[in-house]
């Protein structure tokens, strides 16, 4: 029988036994087990029976609940956990186990195995001292001894779980008088699957057949099986595998550490009664280390796959860490987070200066779909639970949390969570924590559950995250329009020096275009100023849209007038980048308030620098901005290339009037 033993607190040494299917833990006198530490809830915890064994919920969601040193709503209790509420810990100890749920083995066919024909059980040997004591009875003792130890001794030298499935299918066949060794090891503690399979050779067809009820049986009584005879009765006939592999007799051991079965060796043999059951104790004594030595194999590799994902995760947030765009950030940081973790989707969810939550970036779904769910309220159910308790969520089933999972993704597994920032708000106040929203990622490539490792590299992830956030929206301040959220004119031309420069050293075009709204007066005069800033807000989106986001660069260069950088674009493709926003800002309905809008148009002049040639940013502003002058003078709502005749034009119309502009600000404005 289960119970609990207090081990600190008030009643230091008192133990309750946990003989009904629910017990409820608290200080008031209606409970089951009724506590007197004056920190602990009414109804503090509840600890509910299952069929696969105990678990633990809190009821109180305003203190801690903790297991082993961790926090948890509620999970599943071992023998020998730590259970910690308020000021009292006890002991979770578990004599009789209840009935465990059966998980099932892949790609194992079903038969009817003959409960009399089992010969032998046996208890699994729980140290070595057990196993020395049930060999010290056999006759054998000596040479079987040196068999366990021999073993022992060549196989725990192997870190790679697969060698050590080989190896030890190969050694059990040398050990007995077998036909075939199958070892299957547990994935998730929910199913099997074969890790090794070898054959001496003798008649046994479909080597990887193993029958689902054998397993069946030893998963649920978690002990060692041995059947001298498989086929002594009529109803076998029916059993498809067992007759198909041609299978007389055979012994199935279950590999258990730390209360949990982690692989199974199964033995058989065309021949009956070829296993003895001094067979069946050296196989139960061996499936004891070996049960240690594939947990060892195990934890080996989840090191070095996280060491691993630690030296990739670091390269990948330096990289990360060079962005200064914050659309960029969040999109590469779904991305990293992808690749980190082995999974198809990821999200970033932050939380609006109304509270709201707006997802700003995912991975794994199509544009069409993410265009029209970018910027909608999203995530208040798991995701404003992470942000409002300020710590990650781990799911490795939805359907634990009482979820019907969603269609739309291929697992039921997800792990989110906070994206924090740390910063000093004056000497006296030190460091406050800001919650920016989450980080979310779901199904895996291989169909697996998240971890807890998965959990630390998220983590990381999102923290580094936050710090990136903050200097891509400090950057943004510094360098982006307040009002048309496009580049400011000192960045501008930083970017146009340095993209010219690039141009002359890599010996590719670049194109310049300067463009104004066409009568901006009248619409300040006439719908007021607020309607024009609306207007200019709406342009400064439209242009974004209409050129390529990773190359170009759109600013306001001054009032109504825009300029947008084309690297690596020549005349013809800046034409057609002019042609587009021609099209897009005449097609656009432009709000002014009110539920009211209006039509604009722009002109534009187009400037291009060819592959070789040198020029410096004042000229190539100023032969853009004559350009621009024409598509004004020549009715507007169109685009004008710099070019020689347009040289020639200036120069007999400055002629004709005796004098020559030399800088935009003496055009005409509108």
């Amino acid at each position: 029988m289960a119970q609990l033993t207090i081990v600190e607190g008030e009643d230091r040494g008192k133990t309750f036994a946990l003989s009904r299917r629910e017990e409820t833990l608290g200080s008031a006198s209606e409970n089951t087990i009724v506590l007197h530490d004056r920190r602990i809830s009414a109804h503090h915890a509840q600890i509910q029976r299952k069929r696969y064994g105990y678990e633990i919920h809190n009821l109180d969601q305003t203190k801690a609940l903790l297991v082993n040193g961790e926090v948890f709503k509620s999970t599943r209790l071992q023998h020998g956990d730590w259970v910690t509420i308020a000021d009292t810990t006890f002991v979770f100890s578990e004599d009789d186990e209840p009935e465990r749920e059966n998980p099932e083995a892949q790609s194992i066919d079903t038969d009817d195995l003959l409960r009399s024909q089992i010969q032998a059980r046996r208890k699994t040997f729980e140290d070595a001292e057990s196993v020395i004591e049930s060999l010290d009875r056999s006759n054998a003792v000596d040479q079987r001894l040196k068999t366990l130890f021999r073993l022992a001794h060549e196989l725990s030298g192997i870190r790679f779980l697969r060698q050590l499935g080989d190896r030890l299918a190969r050694e059990v066949l040398r050990v007995f008088d077998a036909d075939r060794c199958v070892v299957l090891t547990m994935e998730d503690q929910r199913r099997l699957k074969p890790l090794a399979t070898k054959s001496r050779g003798r008649g046994l067809e479909g080597e990887d057949v193993v029958s689902r009820t054998i397993i069946k049986h030893v998963l649920s009584s978690r002990e060692a099986l041995l059947c001298t005879d498989a086929l002594d009765d009529d109803r076998f006939l029916s059993g498809k595998s067992i007759v198909d592999s041609n299978v007389r007799s055979f012994m199935c051991v279950p590999c258990i550490h730390q209360s949990q079965v982690v692989a199974l060796i199964l033995v058989d043999s065309t021949t009956e009664r070829s296993f003895s059951a001094e067979d069946l104790d050296l196989l139960a004594g061996i499936a004891q280390f070996v049960a240690i030595l594939m947990e060892n194999c195990k934890a080996y590799h989840k090191g070095r796959d996280y060491n691993r994902q630690l030296f990739h995760l670091g390269r990948a947030i330096q990289q990360l860490s060079s962005y200064l765009d914050r659309n960029k950030v969040l999109k590469e940081a779904g991305k990293i987070a992808c690749q980190q973790l082995g999974c198809f989707k990821a999200s970033i969810i932050l939380v609006g200066e109304d509270g709201r939550l707006r997802l700003e970036s995912v991975q794994g779904m199509t544009k069409e779909v993410w265009n029209k769910i970018r910027g909608t309220d999203i995530g208040e159910r798991f995701c404003r639970q992470v942000i409002e308790e300020g710590r990650p969520l781990l799911v490795q089933d939805l359907r634990e949390l009482g979820y019907v999972p969603n269609p739309r993704y291929s697992s039921r597994s997800f792990l989110i969570v906070p994206i924090v920032t740390k910063s000093r708000r004056g000497s006296l106040k030190g460091t406050q924590t800001r919650i920016r929203g989450t980080i979310a990622v779901t199904d895996k490539t291989d169909g697996s559950s998240f971890t807890g490792n998965d959990q630390k590299i998220l983590d990381i992830l999102a923290g580094q995250l936050g710090v990136v956030l903050e200097n891509a929206e400090l950057y943004e301040k510094a360098t982006v329009d307040s009002l048309t959220k496009v580049y400011l004119r000192r960045h501008f031309e930083q970017r146009l020096e340095q993209d010219l420069a690039t141009a002359r050293a890599q010996g590719t075009p670049l194109s310049l275009l300067i463009l104004d709204i066409d009568h901006f007066k009248h619409t300040n005069d006439t719908y007021g100023h607020q309607a024009g800033d609306a207007v200019l807000r709406t342009l400064g989106r439209l242009l974004k849209k209409c050129v390529r986001p990773d190359s170009d660069t759109v600013a306001r260069y001054g009032g109504e007038e825009f300029t947008i950088i084309l690297p690596e674009a020549d005349a013809g493709l800046a034409a057609k980048v002019a042609q587009r926003i021609l099209r897009a800002v005449a097609a656009e309905e432009f709000p002014i308030g009110n539920e009211r809008t209006i039509r604009k148009t722009v002109s534009i002049g187009i400037a291009t620098v060819a592959p070789g040639e040198r020029e410096t940013m004042a000229r190539l502003i100023k032969k853009a901005d004559y350009a621009l002058y024409e598509a004004k003078e020549t009715g507007r709502n169109r685009s004008v290339r710099w070019s020689e005749e347009l040289l020639q034009k200036l120069r007999r119309n400055a002629r004709a009037s005796g004098r020559q502009p030399t800088s935009s600000s003496e055009q005409p404005a509108g």
